[in-house]
């Protein structure tokens, strides 16, 4: 019930992997952290590092540090993965638009694959 009122909240509507251009982390997913995120990890944020050859294997199936309750990525469950369930600082709202941030939510709900 939780799970399904923060996906409904941040937009993360389960989507039907069949229904969806299949989203590939090598040419979706990690240019989108080379665009958006690098800047501030790991340099302000060196527990998760999202450059080239370290973010797939910080990410997926990994238990945040910051909510041990859960993974930073939960391979098929948008809704219950850090990464996209977290609110960000108020100041850094505006780094992912809600297309990029549907993306990721189509990658993971596709079983976040390292493709």
């Amino acid at each position: 019930m939780v799970a399904a009122l923060i996906a409904a909240a941040l937009g993360l509507a389960r989507v039907r992997p069949g229904g969806a251009q299949p989203v590939s982390f090598r040419r979706n997913v990690q240019p989108l952290f080379d665009a958006k995120c690098t800047s501030c990890h790991p340099v302000a944020y060196p527990y998760l590092d999202l450059r080239h050859g370290h973010a797939y294997h910080q990410l997926v199936g990994v238990v945040s540090p910051l909510s041990p309750a859960f993974e930073r990525v939960l391979p098929g469950r948008p809704e219950l993965s850090y990464l996209l369930t977290h609110v960000p600082d108020p100041s850094r709202r505006h780094l992912l638009s809600g297309a990029e941030r549907r993306l990721l939510a189509r990658w993971i709900e596709q079983g976040a694959k390292d493709n």
